[in-house]
């Protein structure tokens, strides 16, 4: 129930100014349910593939409405927009492994998937206080980092552990 508040706020950013007291409402709700949507998971031992599969699908709809919301709003240097679609090709590159090998979209919950989806939700902040070069060297990297390490787990991996924490801890 947690993770469709996260779809809904995250369709309903689409509908406000970015930036503007609406988006920060409903943005800071996205990575609130995020949050506690995994910490009550944990703590009741209720994590399953299904709500694995649908922390990722509601992820990945706070990543698009960001994207269609934000991006028209602010300028990005060119190294970043290539740094995101590499980085956006490798992990389509892993989903496709995955898919061809266990017959379903493996997107994992890797500690670097978790960290550069912290530093991606903290963007705006960090962008504010560090620029966009020292963000955006930051979140290259990790988001780089992280979907590489996808890749090498899916290519490795004889069975699909969503909730493997890295290929370093195996």
């Amino acid at each position: 129930m947690i993770t469709v508040t996260r779809l809904v706020c995250a369709a309903a950013l689409l509908f406000t100014a970015p930036f503007s007291l609406p988006f920060w409402v409903l943005y800071g709700s996205c990575g609130a349910s995020d949050f506690v949507d995994g910490l009550v998971a944990r703590t009741m031992k209720q994590q399953s593939d299904l709500g694995a599969k649908l922390d990722s699908a509601a992820d990945l709809a706070f990543f698009l409405a960001m994207i269609i919301a934000v991006i028209p709003a602010v300028v990005l240097p060119l190294w970043i927009w290539i740094c995101a679609i590499v980085t956006v090709l490798i992990r389509m590159t892993a989903y496709w492994i995955g898919y061809k090998k266990y017959r379903t979209f493996p997107a994992l919950h890797t500690y670097a998937n978790k960290a550069a989806g912290g530093f991606l939700f903290g963007t705006p902040v960090l962008y504010a206080v560090l620029g966009v070069t020292a963000t955006g060297v930051i979140l290259c990297f990790l988001a780089v980092f992280s979907a590489c390490e996808e890749l090498l787990i899916t290519v490795l991996s004889k069975d699909l552990d969503r909730n493997c924490k890295s290929v370093f801890l195996r």
